[in-house]
């Protein structure tokens, strides 16, 4: 019976060095991933092209190609497939980059942002250096309170991640199957063949999983190992069938290289963000990768716009590239947020130089390095003087770049401490308030805590939806015997976070305040798109639990908020303010027709991230957000939709605004928690604003 040893034997002489060039070098691949880091990098840094996202893609492909190839000629060439050398291998051309970016980035993370976000970049470091990465952003991304939350500066480490844990798997399997084959006498042609079937296998299985997974949870689809294992497979079906490929005829090829490249073009200028992904959105650029590989197998007739020097030589570099410029682009944006084209610029500079240097002084160095491999016996350690200087030099600059940082970051103080709350008497004491945080200069003592932003949940529960219809929902039942005075909140986690302010305007006044809001479920009569697939297909059962429980009790009094940019399901981007104003109709006048009083509250003016904008380097004046257009369009349509009889419409803009521009603090206290919902500390600070409003439909009430 013929066996495939997992390992090599001990007395075996070390191989030829890692990095050395060899027969089978492939310059067109070289060309393929500068193409898949440039864009990438124009995606991330201005947003164009729209699918450049798909370059890593294009680098899953080439990554199996590539290593299944090395498998295969192992396997040829002596008889077996070692895992030690494999992981050996692997290691050294990930580690070193891998390690340093994130030591790097997480040590200037944790001098420029403050609290849980320091903490939450040290989590991501965990997990990226873990090779799990893309599990922690899938479990992020379908978090409603995370979703939209400050982008980590390691987000990019997911595709790393999935790399790796196919590279777990897909050795392990090869040397199972040509085991088999083996065993079989099946041998060359057949043994590939063997690998081919089973490889087309797990392609088909993953394709397959994909589309189930993009239909019920696309967040964790786009990062799963599970639903991209068929593009690294795709590429290892190359690697299977290079024999064959090399027959197609010469002048067949380039026209192959120049459909691919087509291809790819096309990809990155018509996918976007809404394309469903991996399937069907990474079909085109896979298949179009293929296409380029494929044509070039025999290594003649490259195309020369994928292997000139440049093109190459960005290949060569294209790991680093790829590694330091999200940290940079997340890091920079939050010192600079006011940096415009100063900022793409410093990130695309940042990112050569600390690419080129990385490549020379660490990257290439330690991967052409006999850096764990066995040492026969008594021989001495290779070590040139000028290794030695590299690698000093190496961690010198980083030294150097770490202190840097560390000086300008200290000349700021953190703004981390806690002040009291005080709630204001009227809304021209709230209005001069607004214009001394619009004049201020330097942080004051806040609360909340910045560092504590990111942990603040809602209190009570609130914001979970009802059940049954949502299986984790809060029990909306109302306790028997029926309150006098009832009021029920509804919409979505804009009215959650308004809760503190009805609590405290009205409980003291013996009403009993009844949460019905379900955060990512807007209460209008439409099927409205939440980032979170699960409330998606909730959101309708909770609506129907919130109509039932107004007609059957009549609530005395029923508030209402929601954000208003919103995304109905079926429509290609948000819905227009007819659209939305529609559906807020339809609510109003049918849904609601139980109640004895209905008010609208206008929901917060959508502003700046204070988790994000805040940091160790900015000011106030960073941190000041204008009041956009649309939000001008959408207040108006909100005023004449409440301003009728039979509701009321409570208008919120003064209390955070002056003039058109919102400070992110007024009198010490955070304004929101995030983008756009209030900090359950400033509301209660409006509490007798919200009463002030409310009186005149409480006075009616008692008349």
């Amino acid at each position: 019976m013929a066996s495939v040893p997992l390992a090599r034997p001990v007395g075996r002489a070390i191989p030829p060095r890692p990095g050395a060039r060899h027969a089978g070098f492939r310059p067109d691949i070289q060309g393929l991933r500068a193409f898949a880091v440039v864009v990438v990098i124009l995606d991330h840094v201005f947003r164009w092209p729209a699918g450049g996202f798909v370059g890593v893609d294009v680098f899953f492909v080439i990554s199996g190609f590539l290593i299944t190839g090395l498998l295969f000629k192992e396997h040829e060439r002596i008889g077996y497939v070692s895992f030690v050398d494999f992981y050996r291998r692997r290691a050294r051309r990930i580690l070193p980059m891998a390690v340093l970016v994130l030591v790097s980035t997480y040590l200037a993370a944790s001098l420029l942002f403050l609290g849980e976000r320091v903490r939450s970049t040290a989590w991501d470091a965990l997990w990226a250096g873990l090779f799990a990465a893309n599990w922690r952003f899938a479990s992020v991304g379908t978090d409603y309170w995370q979703n939209d939350g400050p982008v980590s500066p390691l987000r990019h480490y997911w595709s790393l991640a999935v790399e790796e844990q196919f590279y777990v798997v897909w050795p392990v399997l090869l040397v199972l199957v040509l085991g088999m084959a083996a065993w079989r006498g099946r041998y060359g042609s057949r043994a590939r063949q063997v690998a081919g079937a089973a490889l087309g296998a797990v392609v088909v299985g993953s394709i397959g999983f994909a589309f189930w997974e993009v239909a019920n949870s696309p967040t964790t689809a786009y990062f799963s190992a599970f639903s991209r294992a068929w593009e690294l497979g795709v590429g290892a079906l190359l690697a299977v069938a290079a024999p064959w490929l090399a027959r197609i005829p010469a002048p067949a090829r380039p026209v192959l290289q120049w459909l691919g490249l087509i291809g790819l073009v096309v990809s990155v200028l018509t996918i976007t963000a809404q394309t469903p992904f991996p399937v069907p959105g990474a079909f085109l650029p896979v298949l179009s990768t293929a296409l380029v590989i494929a044509g070039g197998v025999d290594g003649q007739r490259l195309m020369f716009l994928l292997t000139n020097p440049a093109a190459r030589y960005v290949g060569d570099v294209s790991y680093s590239l790829y590694l330091w410029h999200f940290p940079l682009l997340i890091l920079v944006g939050a010192a600079l947020p006011d940096g415009g084209y100063v900022t793409p610029l410093l990130v695309l500079g940042g990112t050569a130089l600390l690419s080129v240097l990385s490549y020379h002084l660490v990257e290439d160095p330690i991967r052409r390095s006999s850096w764990l491999e066995r040492r026969p016996a008594g021989a001495p350690r290779r070590r040139t003087g000028a290794a030695l200087v590299r690698r000093v030099a190496g961690l010198v600059a980083l030294a150097a770049t770490v202190a840097a940082v560390a000086t300008v970051a200290l000349r700021s103080p953190s703004p981390t401490v806690t002040a009291e709350a005080t709630a204001v008497t009227s809304q021209d004491e709230l209005a001069a308030q607004i214009r001394t945080a619009l004049d201020a200069t330097d942080w004051p003592v806040l609360t909340p805590a910045v560092g504590e932003l990111g942990t603040l949940g809602f209190t009570h529960g609130d914001g979970r939806g009802c059940r049954p219809a949502a299986r984790d929902g809060n029990d909306c039942a109302v306790p028997t015997p029926r309150p006098r005075r009832l009021a029920f909140v509804v919409g979505d986690s804009i009215a959650t976070a308004w809760l503190p302010l009805v609590r405290k305007a009205l409980e003291p006044a013996g009403w009993v305040v009844q949460d019905l809001t379900y955060a990512g479920c807007p209460f209008l009569a439409a099927d409205t798109a939440s980032p979170i697939e699960t409330i998606t297909r909730t959101c309708p059962g909770h609506r129907e639990v919130v109509r039932r429980l107004v007609k059957e009790l009549k609530p005395e009094l029923v508030i209402v908020s929601n954000a208003y940019r919103q995304r109905f399901v079926g429509a290609g981007g948000n819905a227009s303010i007819p659209e939305w104003e529609r559906a807020t109709r339809i609510a109003r006048e049918e849904w609601l027709a139980g109640a004895r009083n209905v008010v609208g509250i206008q929901p917060p003016p959508v502003g700046l991230d204070p988790r994000t904008c805040i940091t160790r380097l900015s000011a106030p004046r960073d941190c000041v957000s204008a009041l956009s257009a649309e939000y001008r369009s959408y207040a108006t349509a909100d005023r004449r939709l409440w301003s009728v009889p039979g509701s009321r419409h409570i208008a919120t803009t003064d209390w955070f605004c002056a003039s058109g521009r919102c400070p992110i603090f007024v009198a010490g206290v955070i304004v929101r928690r995030d983008a756009n919902h209030v900090t359950a500390e400033y509301a209660r600070k409006l509490a007798p604003l919200l009463e002030e409003a409310l009186e005149p439909v409480l006075k009616g009430m008692q008349d």
